[in-house]
This record gives structure tokens, sequence and C-alpha cells, in this order.
């Protein structure tokens, strides 16, 4: 009995030392921690096809995945991702550009000027619904030099080309036949550092380190990403104390009450850090009740008046125009409007999921009550959203926009574009916005912006709010990185440099 006890013992041993190994040569899940980062998102992210990845969470992702020929750098600088070398000619109309060599995808596949010519193709082709295909209409033509070598033909001088060249590079093999109606749904190989392991939706996405030797820093890197997703926002700080996550994006409240708390102090910290872009409320030009005379009433409450620093609570920057880059120069003014004899009803739309933005919307309901103004909130699903947005069933709306770190933002004012939900038509403003895009004197572009931000405000087809701080909570077994992300772009996401970010040793 005892012999056969003892056999039993060690046979399980056995099994369960195997099991463990091979546990931790490909489960995130080992007892090696260090493997492994885990962060906290608010929502499983709509689409992991980069070419459709248009909200935050799903960026956050896809940047680990893909890469792109330019980006932004932590200091809102854009700069080389894939490309190696450039010659703009003098007429500053072709560009000439050389990628890195031994760039890999993960499937094994090298990086070529072909996989960059076939990715502009599909994203200009209508028929695969590139959100942001107005981006691309500075390009006339792309061609290939050699194997690592392409030249881009502009249609006229554009000044933030590179801006535009930040859209993320795909394998040409996995797409040459590609099928639009079943692209959206596939999952492509990428040269990020990172490539998708496994989808649990709607509760995880876990990314594995590529075995390739495109990165310097991979010995060091993470070899497992876990995104989790946490419902419930208030539970972020939770997460972190109970040790279910390494990094977590925080609410604000939960930022002031950390200064307060010894034992959140002890198990983690908290960075801030500015989104490139604003919340806005969007009027529906459609609806004639949503006159001129209307949308300067908002603007006198929303921008001149009082309201949002009653609302923020230092919780963010206000903004005082569309065109961002300008908002320092800018001083609010006054319109004269004529007070509303009668009630008007009004439905306001905006995403369930931003607490913040209902919060805004009873915040305003209650303000608008002694103006005569009654305001029926809409609360919506983020996709019953977006489509509610696209097809006009609104009167108001508030929503969010991240840009790319530049003057120009034809994507919410040019008629032709995806994300133009006012239903704005205005042919001096796209004579403005085309002149601004083609002038490559920053003085010169300035002042092109500023008659746009003047025309934009007889108009107001859309009125700016605020510019959010966002906080992160990191655990303190994470050792962060000197220079961090404290301005994100469009294209960015707060982990961006995720070859400087490690688990402390000890």
């Amino acid at each position: 009995m005892k012999m056969k006890k003892w056999c039993r013992t060690i046979f399980v041993t056995i099994i369960m030392t195997a099991a463990l190994l091979a546990n931790s040569n490909g489960n995130p899940d080992s007892n090696s921690k260090k493997n492994v980062l885990r962060i906290g998102i608010n929502t499983f992210p709509v689409s992991l096809n980069p070419v459709y990845a248009t909200t935050e969470t799903s960026q956050a992702i896809i940047n680990k995945v893909f890469d792109s020929l330019f980006y932004f750098d932590y200091k809102g600088e854009i700069t080389n991702g894939l490309v190696k070398n450039l010659h703009l000619d003098k007429n500053e109309r072709e560009i000439l550009i050389q990628l890195k060599e031994k760039i890999f995808f993960s499937d094994g596949k090298e990086l070529e000027a072909d996989d960059v010519i076939q990715t502009v193709k599909l994203l200009q082709n209508k028929a695969f619904g590139y959100p942001y295909i107005s981006d691309l209409r500075f390009i006339k033509k792309i061609e290939k030099k050699d194997r690592f070598s392409f030249k881009i033909k502009l249609n006229s001088t554009f000044a933030p080309w590179k801006n535009r060249l930040t859209f993320k590079i795909l394998n040409s093999h996995e797409i040459k036949d590609a099928a639009p109606a079943a692209f959206p749904n596939m999952v492509l190989s990428g040269t990020g550092p990172y490539k998708i392991k496994t989808i649990k939706d709607p509760a995880k996405i876990i990314l594995e380190l590529n075995n390739n030797p495109n990165s310097r820093h991979m010995h060091h890197m993470y070899r497992f990403i876990e995104y989790i997703v946490v419902s419930y926002t208030h539970l972020m700080p939770l997460k972190l104390l109970n040790n279910e996550i390494d990094i977590g994006e925080l609410q604000p409240e939960h930022a002031a009450a950390y200064q307060a708390i010894p034992k959140w102090q002890q198990r983690f910290r908290v960075l801030k850090y500015k989104k490139f872009g604003y919340t806005y409320l969007v009027f529906n030009l459609r609806n004639s009740t949503i006159n001129k005379n209307l949308r300067k009433f908002f603007y006198n409450l929303l921008i001149k008046g009082d309201f949002l620093d009653r609302f923020l609570k230092n919780r963010g920057e206000r903004v005082k125009t569309p065109f961002l880059l300008l908002n320092p120069k800018i001083q609010t003014i006054g319109f004269k409007t004529i007070s509303l004899k009668k009630p008007i009803r009004i439905k306001m739309l905006t995403n369930a999921e931003s607490k913040l933005r209902k919060e805004l919307v009873l915040f305003l309901r209650k303000e608008l009550k002694t103006h005569n103004i009654h305001l029926e909130p809409v609360f919506l699903e983020y996709h019953s959203f977006l489509e509610y947005l696209k097809t006009g069933r609104f009167d108001m709306a508030i929503s969010g926009f991240m840009l790319d770190i530049d003057y120009d933002i034809s994507d919410i004012f040019s008629s032709r574009s995806f994300f133009n939900y006012a239903n704005f038509h205005c042919p001096e403003m796209e004579v403005l916005l085309d002149r601004g895009l083609k002038e490559p004197d920053p003085q010169k572009r300035e002042e092109i912006y500023m008659k746009a931000h003047r025309l934009w405000l007889e108009e107001l087809p859309l009125i700016p709010l605020f510019n959010l701080y966002y906080y992160v909570g990191i655990s303190g077994k994470i050792m962060v990185p000197k220079e961090t992300y404290t301005l994100v772009s469009a294209v960015g996401d707060f982990l961006f440099n995720i070859h400087d970010w490690k688990t402390r040793t000890k």
C-alpha cells in the first residue's frame, strides 16, 4: 500500500510538473507573472481589423500588432516608423520612401514596398468602407521603385502628408484577394511586436510576443499582454488593489480620491495625460428647429458662460475652437440672440458607455429648463449611437473626436467625410480647408485656419466643449519608463512605447 501510494504521488507530481511547464511555455497564466502585462479596459474592442479600428480600445490593441510608416512620439512630434529614408522633391509633389529592411510580419513574410502599395489601394477602394478614406485624397499615384522603395505622387503640395501616412501597413499576401464583405472579420498579421493569440469575446484578448527579429527590445518585453474587460469603471481601483490587473484607466473621481487613500498610494500610482481631441456638441442641420439663433444661444451658454466650469470641476480644459492648435490664441465672444417665446423639445443623443457624457446631458437638461428648452436624453449603445449619428436621427448629440496633431479637421467639416454628422455644407469652408492642407509655410497655415475659425463662428455646425484629463492607475510592481506619453493623438495610445515598460524583478 505504501509503495502504491508513493508511486501514485510521484506520478501525480510528474503530471503536475509537466502541466506547469506546458502552461509556462504558452499560457499567460503561468507562474512567471513578470512575462504578462494585464491591462484593464472598459469595453471589448469594436474591431480588431486595423482598417476599422476607430475606437480608442481597438486602436490601443492594434498599435501593438501593426506598424505604420510614421507615428507621433511621446512629444507629439511626427517621426519615422517603418521608413528608413525619404526624399521630397523641390516642388514638394513627389516623395520617394525607402523602407527599413528585415522587418517581418507575424507570419514570417518580410515587409516590402508591395505591402504599402496594396494597403493604400485597399484603403482607397470604397468597397472596403475605410472610415478615413478622405485622408488619402492627397495621393495621386503610388508606384514601386524596387523591393523596399516606392514613390508617392501628390495631387498638389500637401503640408500634413506625414500625418496622413500613419495608417497601419497590411500584409499584401493576406489582402490581395480579400473580399470586401469578409474582410472586416479577418484576423490579419502585422509587423508590430505582438500578435493576437486569443480572443475571448466579450471578456479578454491576449496578445503574444512575435517570434521575429523586428525589435532590439524583445529580450525584455512582456511575452503576453492581456486586455481584460472591466465593465464597471468604478471597479478599476479594486482590480489594481487585488492584483487582478497591472494597468487600468481611472475615472477623475478615482484620481481625486487617490490623494486621500494611503492604501491606494501603497499599491499603485496615478499618471495623468491628455488626448489630442475634444468632446463636442454637434447640431443636426437637417432639422429646421436647430436654427442659427439656437446654435448661438448654446455657444453663449457653453463657451462664453461658466456652465462648463461648473460641470468640469477641474476635470479637464475648456476648448474654444474646433481647430485645437489655435486654442491658446482664441478669445471667446458673445452673440446677440433672440429669447425663445415658445418652448421647444430637443432630442439629445450620446453613447451609454460614457458616464461623463451622460452626466453632461443630464446637467444640461436641468440648466435648459429655465430657457424654455426641454431636453430629451437618449443614451444608446455605441454601435447604435454611431448609426443614429450617421443617419441623422437626432437633434443634437454629444460625441468625441481624437485628432492628428495638426490644424486640419476635414474629417469633421468636409461635406464628403464619414464623420460630418452635422450634415454641414459650406463651400467657403471647403476652400479654406483645402488651402490649409496645401500651404507648407507654418505661419501662413495658421492664418488660413484663423480664417476658418472665424467662418466656424458664423455657421456653428458644432461646438467643441472640453479636453478631459485622463488618468491611468499603474501597479507598484511596474517600472514606469522615464518618457511617457502625456499627449496622445488619434493614432496613438498611452502605452504606445510598450517596449519601454517592465515589471520589477524584486
